[in-house]
């Protein structure tokens, strides 16, 4: 089976939307049947917080990331991110794992494609 990785950078609900758009390709491949693995770094860890409200009229992210999880979606957030952001493992969203650099590398090793928003 092809696997995608797709790295997120960015902080959701920005101007842009690359948190959304990362996510909804996301779904979109493992409908296709693809292997997808989420790996999150910088601001995009942000992605993983429980609780987070999102703006008026804005798709709940955490919502349709828990949904994912749920058809198979792996995700990791970087450590070290986690740490600069202030975001102890219980306050991560349930499937969301510790990754590090290591850990990325390697899904990188072992994808057909990788992608980065």
């Amino acid at each position: 089976m092809e696997t995608l990785t797709i790295v997120l950078q960015e902080a959701p609900y920005l101007e842009g939307n690359k948190a959304w758009h990362a996510l909804r390709l996301a779904g979109a491949s493992l409908a296709d049947g693809l292997t997808v693995r989420l790996f999150l770094l910088e601001k995009g860890v942000e992605v993983a917080r429980r609780g987070r409200v999102p703006p008026e009229g804005i798709a709940n992210l955490e919502d349709l990331l828990n949904e994912l999880i749920e058809c198979g979606l792996e995700v990791e957030g970087c450590g070290m991110c986690l740490k600069n952001c202030c975001l102890p493992e219980e306050s991560l969203i349930p499937g969301v794992h510790r990754g590090s650099m290591r850990s990325l590398a390697n899904w990188i090793k072992t994808s057909g494609n990788v992608l980065t928003f």
